[in-house]
């Protein structure tokens, strides 16, 4: 993923210094890594995990030494949504009872994301050298140590998946304080309504919304059609116009992910500089609704393309029973993909 802000199950609204954003009705992006990786410290660095007893080694972690990836929340009208990918480093030392010995080791978690949430994390533990007393400790820290690491992880993700950083910034105080007072949103649930158990926080496998709604754009770019191909299938020439991680395989079959993961799918069909087809869905969508998006690309004149979007199969409504999926999917083409792309890329008029 990239290191930019990531959009969400909507089209980001950028922050304007010429308006206001009154009770956070378009989305609020936050980077949220420089929080992760302060509230890591604040939760891992120097823990306990054992005390050194007769019968038992003792186990903490010195300090968190990196945390890598990307974390963005986003915030709109209170529902947060967030995305995370994170590689975590740590180390910790040891010492055995009696004077058996003692040592040193790392570990880390190499994918703690939104995709595995209510799991424990895959825990990779290594040793600073092969010493017999060393290789106890891991033994240890495997087995009894973990379950102490393990539930500072959970909180630090029930925390970030609360808002995090966004909850903050807000009149409702820390994201700690906030989970206290009351039960501060999930990220997949969005409202106060929705079911609390972790199954239900992942996206509903219901059947289709039943209504179909349908966007037809015809839009002029100073540009060729191989320039334009690009901007939906060259990720970096997304990212810089989205400002938001992507992800694009561009062949038949290849994913298909921007704003962050919030707009997923996958190619159908791929002509260069002609026509590109996709199988396009909202995160914020139910599973089985998945929409066609076909792009075809006309070149009446060299330097000049004209654009023709057919976006048909749109739902009525998303998971979280909102309604204006329809004009959030019109005023999304136009402001954060079509206009975006003529501003940066000097396409426009």
């Amino acid at each position: 993923m990239a290191k930019v802000g990531q959009g969400d199950d909507r089209w980001i609204v950028q922050e304007r210094k010429d308006g206001t954003n009154v009770h956070n009705w378009h989305w609020v992006e936050k980077d949220a890594l420089p929080w992760c990786k302060k509230r890591l410290q604040e939760l891992v660095g120097d823990l306990i995990l054992s005390a050194v007893s007769d019968d038992s080694p003792g186990l903490r972690i010195l300090k968190v030494d990196s945390v890598e990836g990307d974390a963005v929340v986003n915030n709109r009208k209170n529902k947060i949504i967030v995305g995370y990918e994170l590689h975590v480093k740590a180390s910790w030392e040891g010492q055995l009872p009696g004077d058996a010995g003692n040592g040193r080791g790392g570990l880390e978690f190499p994918y703690i994301s939104e995709e595995n949430y209510d799991e424990d994390p895959e825990l990779l533990v290594s040793t600073s050298g092969t010493a017999p007393a060393e290789a106890k400790l891991k033994q240890e820290l495997l087995s009894r140590g973990k379950k102490v690491l393990f539930e500072k992880i959970a909180q630090f993700v029930k925390e970030l998946r609360a808002g995090g950083p966004a909850l903050s910034d807000s009149s409702e105080g820390s994201p700690a304080a906030a989970s206290e007072s009351k039960p501060a949103p999930k990220a997949a649930q969005a409202t106060s309504s929705a079911p609390k158990s972790a199954a239900a926080a992942k996206p509903s496998k219901a059947t289709p919304t039943s209504g179909r709604q349908h966007i037809s754009i015809e839009e002029q770019f100073y540009a060729r059609p191989a320039d334009l191909y690009d901007c939906f299938t060259n990720s970096q020439r997304i990212m810089g116009y989205t400002q938001s991680p992507a992800q694009v395989e561009p062949k038949v079959g290849g994913k298909f992910s921007i704003f962050g993961g919030s707009v997923i799918g996958t190619f159908a069909k791929l002509q260069v500089a002609e026509t590109i087809c996709i199988d396009w869905r909202f995160n914020s969508w139910q599973e089985a609704d998945v929409s066609k998006v076909t792009i075809i690309l006309e070149e009446p004149q060299p330097g000049t393309t004209i654009l023709k979007l057919e976006h048909t199969g749109i739902p009525e409504e998303d998971r979280f029973g909102n309604s204006g999926v329809l004009e959030q999917a019109r005023s999304g083409w136009q402001a954060q993909i079509f206009q975006r792309i003529k501003a940066v890329f000097g396409y426009g008029i």
